[in-house]
């Protein structure tokens, strides 16, 4: 732990990545005190990125105070005015907090305290949190309305029509039972319980299955209590309905990524021994976005289509950059 440490922001928005920065503070550090910038250092350095948006200081601080009281932590807010003071010369000071972005400034206030003979600092570079798409949460995207306070892409309405239409080919009738066998062996994903449903009463079990419980809305724990082995739990993670959440996209890429081979169910209703399951508390529909752009090239995706059927995905990279592109219309 560290006596007193330090960090300096504008925290406008107070967004995921000021609150993982902050969660790291109260973690390493006894004394905490915030830097937050004042009015004139908003007019003097961030001009031209606030967009006219910005919030007031008193405004910034008590966001900070709030989020305070709710985390039962205490700091010292103080404005600052200078990118490098009051940091550079608090000789009680022992750390500074600092990111990817600004561990140069961070360098800077260290070469000013050996200037004034005051100790160094060490400097804890905490990871930039990723939003949904895995560019950072900031401050400029939240304005920009690229995402929310959570790094979440929100769907606009007028993307409704588009993610309306398939994605792949819809089958009905046996041409499913006949795609199904040919997909054997395959990186199969499932989105939807109806879908998961169908692979699995066909005697196969996807390599991932994000499913949410439900069927128009009311509960459906057939293809839960199927996929769920005894003493295993799913994944479980919260998504939509109109956004895609992070920790859903995480979760994707984590079950994609891991080395288990696909599994196939014998009997139809016999036990999974796989934990290749996420469960969504929300709605899980445009999970299949994520879904593409994280599985391997050749993988199969089966998801169902209101009133026509089961779509059959087959993931190459026209796909993947045709979902990115989906992807880039969120707000």
């Amino acid at each position: 732990m560290y006596s007193h440490l330090f960090l300096a922001g504008t925290f406008d928005g107070l967004h995921a990545g000021h609150r993982f920065l902050l969660t790291e503070a109260f973690r390493v550090g006894e004394r905490v005190t915030i830097g937050l910038t004042s009015d004139g250092f908003v007019k003097k350095y961030k001009r031209k990125t606030a967009n006219g948006k910005l919030k007031t200081f008193q405004r910034r601080k008590k966001v900070i105070e709030q989020w305070l009281k709710e985390n039962n932590n205490h700091a010292s807010i103080i404005p600052i005015d200078d990118p490098y003071e009051p940091a550079a010369s608090m000789k009680d000071l022992d750390a500074l907090i600092v990111t990817r972005e600004n561990r140069k400034t961070g360098e800077r206030i260290n070469a000013l305290r050996y200037a004034l003979g005051v100790p160094q600092l060490t400097l804890i570079e905490v990871p930039m949190v990723e939003a949904q798409d895995g560019k950072p949460v900031s401050s400029t995207r939240l304005r920009n309305g690229e995402i929310d306070g959570n790094g979440r892409l929100i769907m606009p309405e007028s993307m409704r029509i588009d993610l309306g239409k398939p994605l792949g080919n819809v089958l009905s009738g046996s041409a499913i039972d006949r795609a199904i066998q040919r997909s054997r062996g395959k990186v199969i994903i499932t989105v939807g319980d109806v879908a998961t449903k169908t692979l699995l009463d066909a005697g196969i079990t996807p390599t991932l299955s994000i499913i949410d419980g439900k069927v128009g809305r009311k509960p459906f724990p057939e293809v839960v209590d199927r996929l769920q082995p005894q003493r295993v739990k799913p994944f479980e993670a919260k998504s939509g309905p109109g956004y895609i959440s992070r920790e859903a996209v995480m979760a994707i890429r984590s079950i994609l990524n891991s080395p288990s081979p696909p599994l196939t169910l014998r009997g139809g209703m016999g036990g999974v021994t796989h934990r290749n399951v996420l469960l969504i508390d929300g709605e899980e529909d445009l999970l299949v976005l994520p879904a593409i752009t994280h599985a391997p090239l050749g993988s199969v995706l089966y998801y169902g289509q209101p009133n026509e059927g089961l779509v059959e995905v087959i993931v190459t990279e026209q796909k993947k950059q045709q979902v990115l592109a989906l992807l880039g219309k969120f707000t």
